[in-house]
């Protein structure tokens, strides 16, 4: 009976962790409203000061791959980025952990419509050895919208929320 009951909240608790990772930035803190990346420039500019050069391994399994990485943060009222989280890597690899050191150091300053410097939430999809999007060849350009596509968070923000 021991065994059932422990088998039983086990798969419980799986069911939960299953149902949380299905919505993205689901520790967004309450108040912060989501917005599409799209959107972002509405409420915060980047600091072009703070971004910076991606850190890459030298070598590893799948760094040389079409990448994309899709990672959700928050933009505090301070213009700093918080609650940063990889939410998706396609294909599986090292480099989500490259967006994520990315996105964590970079800074804001808020739109001209930001007045109240409202922190927004949001997501960013960093593509990895893939052409530029200046590129005008049509093999190129189709390469990087489909490894683009893959990290798109369809669900990020929910309609209603």
């Amino acid at each position: 009976m021991r065994f059932v009951r422990s088998v039983s909240m086990l798969t419980l608790l799986s069911g939960a962790a299953l149902a949380m990772a299905a919505e993205p930035a689901d520790r967004i803190p309450a108040g912060v409203k989501r917005i599409e990346p799209e959107r972002l420039a509405h409420y915060w500019l980047l600091d072009p000061n703070s971004a910076q050069a991606a850190n890459v391994p030298n070598s590893g399994a799948g760094l040389d791959k079409p990448t994309c990485a899709a990672v959700s943060y928050v933009v505090e009222s301070s213009g700093a980025t918080s609650h940063v989280k990889l939410e998706r890597v396609v294909p599986e690899g090292p480099l989500g952990k490259v967006a994520v050191n990315v996105v964590s150091a970079l800074r804001y300053v808020a739109a001209a419509q930001n007045i109240g410097k409202d922190s927004v939430a949001t997501y960013v999809v960093m593509p990895f050895n893939v052409p530029g999007a200046e590129s005008s060849n049509p093999a190129d350009r189709a390469l990087r919208a489909r490894v683009l596509d893959a990290c798109k968070l369809e669900n990020f923000n929910p309609p209603g929320k």
